[in-house]
């Protein structure tokens, strides 16, 4: 089982006619690995992560769409704001965990200078 944009439960499939694109589907590239990530179009504009690399990424809005076009009723649109808060909150985690080993690796280039410079004289 994985999950799907509004975290409801659905079963992976071997067979082809399974996974077939629809019309409304939006087809996108991942920026970060270049995978094919196929998504209902009423997840135009959300992040997501690639089931690939998992890096964050951003659907595409298809040229010519409107609000209008999203038939989204208020179960569906609290379902994705809960998921884009999750998303959000996941991006915090990893930004101060980021900001962490920056800190560190900061440190570490400043001993690695102090040697050399002491290693010069």
């Amino acid at each position: 089982m994985v999950e799907d944009m509004q975290g409801k439960e659905i079963e992976e499939s071997s067979d082809p006619l399974a996974a077939e694109i629809r019309d409304t589907d939006i087809v996108f590239d991942c920026p970060n690995c270049g995978k094919s990530l196929v998504i209902d179009y009423r997840g135009a504009g959300l992040q997501i992560p690639c089931s690939d690399c998992g890096a964050s990424v951003l659907v595409p809005i298809p040229e010519g769409m409107e609000l209008h076009d999203l038939d989204l009723d208020a179960g569906e649109v609290l379902k994705q704001l809960f998921a884009t808060r999750k998303n959000f909150q996941k991006a915090e985690l990893e930004i101060q965990a980021l900001k962490a080993r920056l800190v560190q690796l900061q440190e570490a280039l400043t001993v690695m200078q102090q040697v050399v410079s002491e290693g010069l004289k």
